[in-house]
């Protein structure tokens, strides 16, 4: 991977949610960050490097990032919003055919088919970085939007910004088979290190491969 650093400022255009943490009668999303793999995908989705298939792969995230030419960090806001709580419906009882007497069932309980979500609302601001490659550069633009969040509802605007400390996922450094320290565990699959100097998260990340 090549020793390039590309500080990263995101700002949401659209709100977007994750199923990032159970509240009564649905989810809450995370609202103080964008995970590093939401932006290694959605950067490559963006740029045409997205595998073409009528069907999704076996899920493997490493095979799929060890593909890509870049890593990133966590993009951070240090003014986390969340929208009020939006009714949604899921209707695969209906659009399904199931029989009368089971849609009742689903209904119910822990299966109802009505939930909440939670969702980070525009023009909040990210920053981070991205290691080894300079998207902007590549692409010959001064700014990239990226979809992110469930079914890919959000859009990000990205551009490029000096950025001084990020943090890293730990998760994501354990896929590689390597071990950092965690200052703030959120999720199994986000695990946050402390604030480092860009070019110690520039050492640390040549390393996953």
């Amino acid at each position: 991977m090549k020793a390039i650093i590309t500080g990263i400022q995101a700002e949401t255009l659209t709100p977007f949610a994750y199923h990032s943490l159970m509240v009564q009668g649905g989810t809450a999303t995370l609202p103080e960050l964008v995970s590093d793999q939401a932006l290694m995908f959605g950067l490559a989705a963006t740029l045409g490097m997205m595998r073409s298939s009528v069907c999704l792969p076996t899920k493997d995230y490493r095979r799929d990032m060890e593909a890509m030419p870049w890593r990133a960090s966590v993009l951070m806001t240090e003014q986390p919003r969340l929208l009020s709580p939006v009714v949604r419906r899921l209707n695969l009882t209906e659009e399904a055919g199931y029989k009368r007497r089971i849609q009742d069932v689903v209904k119910k309980g822990n299966l109802k088919d009505f939930f909440t979500t939670q969702e980070v609302p525009p023009s909040v601001v990210f920053t981070g970085a991205l290691f080894g490659f300079d998207p902007f550069a590549y692409s010959g633009q001064d700014e990239l939007v990226i979809r992110i969040g469930l079914h890919r509802n959000g859009m990000l605007r990205l551009r490029p910004v000096k950025v001084e400390q990020v943090r890293l996922n730990a998760a994501t450094a354990a896929l590689f088979g390597h071990e950092l320290s965690v200052e703030r565990y959120l999720l199994y699959g986000l695990q946050l290190t402390e604030r480092m100097p860009v070019k110690d998260a520039l050492q640390a990340v040549q390393q996953w491969n």
